[in-house]
């Protein structure tokens, strides 16, 4: 009875967190991506895909890191964003969010309602950016382009965690900059893919 009171205080506290100390957490970006999420999310473990109802991928704010624009969803009735859910620690949730630049006020944490791919909604931790792109371009102004280093880490992190394949596809229709990322990022993940 105790473990059910316990569970029930937590839910109140956190929608998104699970009974046994973690969160789920839905990923579109780079953090699809195995070798990316555990570079500061060490207790992450993939738990299947998502789909998020009614937002769009889109790229805004350039990251000197990335060397390009970075990823955000976008509210767009009718549209979707597929994306992995992680079992994460509560205890990572500093530093994911450290790594989303919450406290530099880029991305702001967010709770949304993913389906997952056995039609189960769930609530996730997610993020989105402070400053959300207005417009949908069909090709993306070039302040607002993803480096090249950056869409390859999301497309390979697409298909390494399984979305649907008209999906990923729809990933190689952004246009780069043409800039890779910087060499540190580059070497860890093992460059060139």
């Amino acid at each position: 009875m105790d473990i059910i009171i316990f569970c029930i205080v937590i839910l109140s506290i956190c929608s998104y967190c699970l009974c046994d100390g973690t969160f789920l957490y839905f990923a579109y970006g780079s953090n699809l991506l195995y070798k990316r999420i555990v570079l500061y999310n060490p207790s992450a473990v993939y738990v299947g895909i998502a789909e998020l109802q009614d937002y769009r991928l889109d790229f805004n704010m350039f990251m000197n890191y990335w060397n390009g624009s970075v990823a955000t969803i976008v509210p767009h009735p009718g549209r979707k964003v597929w994306g992995a859910l992680w079992n994460i620690d509560i205890n990572d949730m500093e530093r994911l969010d450290k790594q989303e630049g919450v406290p530099e006020g880029w991305y702001y944490p967010l709770n949304v309602k993913v389906i997952t791919s056995g039609g189960k909604t769930v609530v996730a931790h997610t993020y989105q950016m402070t400053n959300v792109p207005q417009n949908e371009d069909k090709i993306l102004p070039s302040e607002r382009r993803p480096s090249n280093t950056y869409l390859q880490v999301i497309t390979l992190g697409a298909v390494e965690s399984k979305l649907p394949s008209d999906y990923v596809g729809s990933l190689f229709t952004f246009v780069s900059n043409g800039n890779f990322a910087n060499k540190a990022i580059r070497e860890y993940l093992g460059y060139p893919f």
